[in-house]
C-alpha cells in the first residue's frame, strides 16, 4: 500500500450494538464514518445472540454512501470478541453467533465442567475459568449449536471481525487478544493447547490460525468485493479484538498509563510486561495483540451505557432526553442510588445471579434524577474496577459512546477524584487502534503524538469529594448486601 494522499485504510469495527466504517487518511485523519445498528436477540434462558448475516448487511449498508471510498487501498478489523460462531467450509454463517455476554450456563453446569479441564487450566490459558470462556460452549454444544449446523462440518469463528475476514478472503484466522478469551489458547506459546482441545471435542483444523493482528490475512475476493463496492485485490489486515483495539487507541499499549471503556458494556485496564502481569490473576489477562512479551490486564463490567438504554425503554423517553433532565435545575443531586447490575456481573466480581437496584427513591424523584443515579452508578463500577484491579489511578483516559455526555464525564471524576482525560473523536478510539497497530505496514504515516493529544481535561469538584467518597462506601455496601440476597430473589 503506497503513501500518497489518495491511499486511504477503511477500518470496520463491529461492536455491540453497531457496526462503525471509519476511513482513515495520511496521518491518522479521519475522512469518513458511517454506522449502521446491529440487533441483539435475548432470550428468557439468559441468552445473548446475534446473527452473522446481520453483520454482512450492516457492512454493506455502512458503505453504500460512505465518502472517500473509492480510494481505499486496505482494510483492518476490529470487533466483539468471546463469540461462538458457526460457520461452512466458505466463511458463510450456519446459524446464530453466541455473545460473550450469554449466560445460559449456570454455575452447576460451570462447576461440572470445570471438573473436566486440567489442573493447571490457569497456568495453561493465563485466566483463571470464567463462565464465559467459549471452551465451555463448545464442551456443551447440545445447547449452542443451531439446528441449521446439526450434520454439518462446522468451523469456528470466535470474533466478530473473524466470521467477516473469512467471508471476504476463503481464509479463517483470528488474533492473539480475541483467542486468549475462548479458553483454547496457550497463552505461553500464543497458539492452541492440545490439551484443551481435548477437553473441547475439537481439533485444530476447525478452528482459526492465530495470526498478529498486523498480519495480511489475504486479499478480498472479487465477489465480497462486487457486493461491498470495494477494489477487488486489496489487503485485508486481520486486526484484533475490541479490548485491544480500544488499548492501543487510547494509548495505553505502554506501561503505566490506564484507560476506562464504556460502551454498552465497559472495562477498565492497562498494558503490562508479561513478567509483571504475572497471569493468572483474579482478573482478565490478554494476549497483546502484536507482541508476545506483554499483556493487556483488563477488568470487565457488564452494564455500561446498557443502563441508560434500559433506563430509555422503561420511560418511554429517547436516551437524550434523560441526560438533558439527569441534571436538576438547583443542580442539587438526587440521593437515590443505582446498581448497574442489570445483567449479573464480571467484575470486580463474577456473580451470575446478582441483580441491579435503585436504593433511597423518593415520590418526588423523576425520571431525570433515575437517569442521574444512573450515570452514578456507572461511575462507582468504574471506579470499583480500577481499585480491585489495581490499575494506575492517573492519568485515566475515558473513551466510548457512553462517556461524551458531559454530566458523566464529570460524575467519573468526581467518583473517582481525579482529572480524566477525554480524547478528540473518542467514539472512533477502537478504529484509531487499529491503525495505530496496521499503520506500519500499510504505509501509512501516523503522528502519534498529535493524535495523543487530549482534547479535554475533566476535574473532579472538590465540593463533591466527600459525598463521592461517602456514597461509594454506600454503593459497596450495597451491592454486598444485593449479592447476599441474590439466591433468594433468584427463586421467585
Amino acid at each position: 500500500m503506497g503513501t500518497g494522499l489518495n491511499q486511504n485504510l477503511l477500518v470496520i469495527d463491529i461492536g455491540s450494538s453497531a457496526l462503525k466504517a471509519v476511513v482513515f487518511g495520511e496521518g491518522g485523519t479521519i475522512r469518513a464514518v458511517n454506522a449502521h445498528p446491529i440487533q441483539t436477540r435475548s432470550g428468557a434462558d439468559r441468552s445473548k445472540e446475534q446473527h452473522p448475516e446481520e453483520w454482512w448487511s450492516a457492512l454493506k449498508a455502512a458503505l453504500v454512501d460512505i465518502e472517500s471510498k473509492d480510494a481505499v487501498a486496505a482494510i483492518a478489523f476490529t470487533g466483539s470478541m468471546q463469540n461462538l460462531i458457526p460457520l461452512s467450509a466458505d466463511g458463510l454463517p450456519l446459524g446464530h453467533a453466541v455473545l460473550y455476554s450469554d449466560r445460559r450456563l449456570d454455575e452447576a453446569t460451570v462447576a461440572m465442567l470445570s471438573e473436566q479441564l486440567p489442573d493447571d487450566y490457569g497456568q495453561r490459558t493465563g485466566n483463571h475459568l470464567d463462565p464465559a470462556h467459549t471452551i465451555l460452549k463448545l464442551m456443551c454444544l447440545d445447547r449452542f449449536l443451531p439446528d441449521s449446523a446439526l450434520g454439518k462440518d462446522v468451523y469456528w469463528a470466535f470474533g466478530a471481525k473473524d466470521a467477516v475476514t473469512f467471508r471476504l478472503t476463503g481464509r479463517a484466522v483470528t488474533d492473539p487478544t480475541t483467542a486468549s478469551t475462548t479458553g483454547l489458547m496457550n497463552m505461553a506459546t500464543r497458539g492452541w493447547d492440545s490439551e484443551l482441545l481435548r477437553c473441547a471435542d475439537q481439533g485444530a483444523e476447525v478452528l482459526p490460525e492465530i495470526l498478529p493482528a498486523d498480519a495480511v490475512v489475504g486479499p478480498i475476493l472479487p465477489e465480497p468485493a462486487n457486493e461491498l463496492g470495494l477494489p477487488a485485490g486489496i489487503p485485508v489486515y486481520n486486526g484484533t479484538g475490541d479490548a485491544a483495539a480500544a488499548t492501543w487507541g487510547a494509548f495505553a499499549d505502554r506501561p503505566g498509563s490506564a484507560y476506562a471503556y464504556l460502551g454498552t458494556t465497559g472495562w477498565v485496564a492497562a498494558t503490562l510486561p508479561m513478567s509483571q502481569a504475572a497471569p493468572p490473576r483474579t482478573i482478565y489477562t490478554l494476549a497483546d495483540p502484536v507482541r508476545p512479551g506483554h499483556a493487556i490486564i483488563i477488568s470487565p463490567f457488564l452494564t455500561a451505557g446498557a443502563a441508560m438504554d434500559w433506563l430509555a425503554e422503561l420511560t418511554g423517553k429517547p436516551v437524550g432526553a434523560l441526560l438533558a433532565e439527569a441534571q436538576p435545575a438547583d443542580n442539587t443531586p438526587p440521593t437515590s442510588l443505582f446498581l448497574p447490575y442489570l445483567s449479573g456481573e464480571r467484575a470486580p466480581f463474577e456473580d451470575q445471579r446478582v441483580r441491579g437496584a435503585f436504593l433511597g427513591l423518593d415520590r418526588v424523584h423523576d425520571s431525570g434524577a433515575l437517569a442521574y443515579a444512573v450515570m452514578e452508578g456507572v461511575a462507582f463500577a468504574v471506579r470499583h474496577n480500577l481499585e480491585y484491579a489495581g490499575l494506575p489511578p492517573s492519568p485515566l483516559t475515558v473513551i466510548g459512546g457512553a462517556a461524551r455526555n458531559p454530566l458523566q464525564q464529570q460524575m467519573l471524576a468526581d467518583a473517582l477524584k481525579q482529572e480524566i482525560s477525554i480524547p478528540d473523536d473518542s467514539l472512533e478510539m477502537t478504529a484509531l487502534g487499529v491503525l495505530r497497530i496496521v499503520a506500519p505496514k500499510t504505509g501509512i504515516m501516523v503522528d502519534n503524538s498529535a493524535l495523543a493529544r487530549a482534547n479535554k481535561i475533566i476535574a473532579p469538584r472538590p465540593e463533591r469529594a466527600d459525598r463521592a467518597d461517602g456514597r461509594y462506601r454506600t454503593y459497596l455496601a450495597a451491592s454486598d448486601f444485593a449479592r447476599k440476597q441474590a439466591g433468594w430473589l433468584s427463586q421467585g
